[in-house]
């Protein structure tokens, strides 16, 4: 299975824009949209403590997701550092 993660920083954004590109990018690639799990969260980047983002590390340790899609990098974690400690997971 795929998963997609999505998130905005706060409650007043949308992330239609996010999914909107990562579903363009999963067609363009003969991915259906049937093998996608999302999960999407309304937290800062600033923290790694977030509902969906929590979930989605849990399909992956357990070996159900095989790859995740993200719009941008920075969606996963604001610092760097963490986004590449979070990838060598």
């Amino acid at each position: 299975m795929i998963a997609s993660y999505c998130r905005v920083s706060s409650r007043d954004q949308k992330h239609d824009s996010q999914k909107a590109e990562i579903t363009r990018w999963l067609r363009n690639h003969h991915i259906s949209l049937r093998q996608v799990q999302w999960f999407v969260d309304k937290e800062s980047g600033t923290t790694l403590k977030r509902p969906a983002f929590d979930r989605l590390q849990k399909v992956i340790f357990a070996g159900t997701v095989k790859t995740v899609v993200v719009w941008k990098l920075d969606r996963l974690s604001r610092r760097q550092h963490e986004g590449i400690n979070l990838l060598a997971q």
